[in-house]
């Protein structure tokens, strides 16, 4: 049941050194980042260093900013791993201890030390130099040389395999796939001598297939029987058979099939999830599988259903990447590794969760999983805010500005009542922004507590819709009537019985139709104000026609300023 419970890299395609640490009950990771932040490059380089194969092809493109003379060094610690690798003349005199209570590697410790909180651990390290020649050795800092070499053959024992776009030899049972290694781990006998099931099946189907032979080549068979006679040759036993050379075990052809159909041609969602059935039932028997993108072809029910699935192993150990909402939304917190990588330096930070037992942590990543993809994030209000930002985004781009997934910001529906809360959770890992009401005084004196410059709130006492009637210009107002009188007929005729003989477009701009229109969102007896654009959808259109009269507004609006600076904060300028 080995698993990773160290990770160094350095100088590997976009990663010039990282460091990660694992807990040693960690069966589930799941690595989550904004765009290139590395995460393919760690699942690449956990593949790389724990392969079977006893060779890979490597490039300088591999090599950080394809700088050569910076050997790439990949190097990990696993815990659990087969006995086979203990004994003396194999790893037995190279393998440290890792402490389960402090998560600690301890180098000098004598085999007679170890007990149930101090167990064998064992560090492989992947070395390619600038001749691209790869070298694989088991390293322990007690020992004077750099370590001694471990083989493809005993790397195939830590049954570590990757789920990835070139996944058809999955189905197939030839050595250094998963199938095989399925089969060997189901074995019970475990003797270099075992006999080859497989072979075994083989050399059963090649005798039917002699018994029977190839009826339709026989006349052409007889023909060159006849020839060679002739020539002074006598074949008279030849016939037509397979050569067992053609299915040896290292051959693909060997594969599973469905009604006859070979899995490599099924489509890509169904052939991802039989690859991870194949290495799920592995990783039971304990190995490591690593799944690049779990989402990739498959519906967001079905995503939710695998990870589901995975959650539930808890022999061996599972590693994923994912961008989607639904797989995040199923994890919660604790299995999350983020990765945050700096566009000027190309440094990753990193941001485990499994240690976090708070509860509201785990419902905000359910309720705005997307804050997590992102690197700034703006809590908005609710539905209302959410549409304004999107109509913000429409705008910026119309001004030539860069779009907000450009800037790595995102936006998200802080719920009303669980608004500072989801704002607060979010805030202690990412820059984030609260575009709200200042209607509701618990929420204002929880903002008091906050940086303002983070904080895109109303005038004191009013809500955004309050604040957008107060701010527009007179057409935009109207344009916003027609659309409430449009969707809310009844609604909007009842709250202006004394104007509803004359059309929107006669209204005058006058103090006491304003005041009329603020008060009906927030009603001074306390019952609820209209709710006309209490949805993303409506509230896009009130955002559309705040920017389609953003530069008609007086500059020292707050509607226009506060809008501006949250702009310039998405921008990452001084606000």
């Amino acid at each position: 049941m080995a698993k990773i419970v160290r990770l160094e890299i350095k100088n590997f395609r976009g990663i010039e050194e990282l460091s990660l640490k694992f807990k040693c009950d960690q069966n589930l990771i799941c690595i989550i980042g904004r765009g290139d932040s590395g995460k393919t490059t760690i699942l690449d380089a956990i593949s790389s260093v724990l392969s079977p194969s006893w060779n890979i092809s490597f490039y300088d493109t591999d090599f950080y900013k394809c700088d050569t003379s910076k050997r790439i060094e990949i190097q990990t610690t696993l815990i659990d791993f087969s006995e086979r690798l203990l004994s003396d003349s194999k790893f037995g005199l190279y393998i440290s201890a890792f402490n389960t209570q402090t998560n600690e590697i301890i180098d000098n410790v004598a085999t007679d030390d170890l007990s149930i909180t101090l167990i064998p651990a064992l560090t492989i390290k992947l070395i390619v130099d600038e001749f691209l020649e790869p070298e694989w050795i088991v390293v322990t800092n007690r020992r004077t040389k750099e370590g001694i070499s471990i083989s493809g053959a005993d790397r195939a024992f830590l049954n570590c395999f990757m789920v990835s776009d070139y996944i058809d030899r999955h189905f197939s049972w030839n050595k250094g796939n998963p199938l095989y290694a399925l089969l060997k781990s189901t074995e019970q006998k475990t003797t270099d001598n075992e006999k080859n099931v497989i072979i075994q099946s083989l050399r059963e189907a090649k005798k039917g297939i002699d018994i029977n032979g190839f009826d339709n080549l026989y006349e052409a068979t007889d023909l060159i029987k006849a020839q060679a006679l002739e020539l002074g040759l006598d074949i008279s036993d030849c016939k037509t058979t397979l050569d067992f050379k053609e299915l040896s075990i290292k051959d693909t052809r060997i594969s599973l099939h469905e009604d006859l159909i070979p899995f490599r041609q099924k489509g890509k969602g169904s052939k991802r999830l039989a690859s991870l059935a194949i290495q799920s039932a592995l990783v039971r028997n304990g190995g490591i599988m690593l799944v690049d993108e779990i989402e990739q072809g498959l519906e967001p029910d079905r995503i939710k259903q695998v990870v589901r699935s995975l959650m539930q192993h808890h022999a061996g150990q599972i590693i994923i990447t994912t961008h989607s909402r639904e797989a995040i939304s199923e994890l919660g917190t604790k299995p999350l590794l983020f990765l945050l990588k700096d566009k000027e330096t190309n440094e990753i930070q990193t941001r485990l969760f499994v240690h976090l037992t708070n509860d509201s942590l785990q419902k905000t990543v359910r309720a705005c999983p997307e804050a997590f993809f992102a690197k700034k994030v703006i809590v908005c209000e609710g539905a209302t805010e959410v549409g304004i930002c999107r109509a913000m985004d429409k705008w910026r781009r119309q001004h030539n500005k860069p779009q907000m997934s450009f800037r790595d910001c995102a936006y998200v529906d802080g719920n009303g009542s669980t608004l500072i809360t989801r704002f607060k959770e979010i805030s202690l890992y990412m820059e984030t922004a609260l575009f709200c009401d200042s209607d509701d005084t618990t929420v204002n004196a929880e903002k008091s507590n906050h940086n303002k410059a983070d904080i895109f709130d109303c005038e004191d006492g009013l809500c955004i819709e309050q604040q957008i009637f107060q701010d527009l210009p007179w057409d935009g107002v109207k344009e916003l009537l027609q659309y409430a009188k449009k969707n809310k007929s009844a609604s909007f005729d009842a709250a202006f019985p004394g104007y509803i003989s004359n059309p929107i477009n006669e209204w005058k701009d006058e103090e006491n139709i304003r005041k009329e229109i603020i008060s009906i969102f927030k009603p001074k007896n306390g019952s609820t104000g209209k709710d006309w654009f209490k949805t993303i959808h409506h509230g896009e259109f009130l955002g559309n026609v705040i920017f389609k009269n953003f530069t008609h507004m007086n500059v020292n609006a707050h509607l226009r300023v506060t809008l501006n600076n949250l702009s310039t904060w998405i921008d990452g300028g001084e606000v």
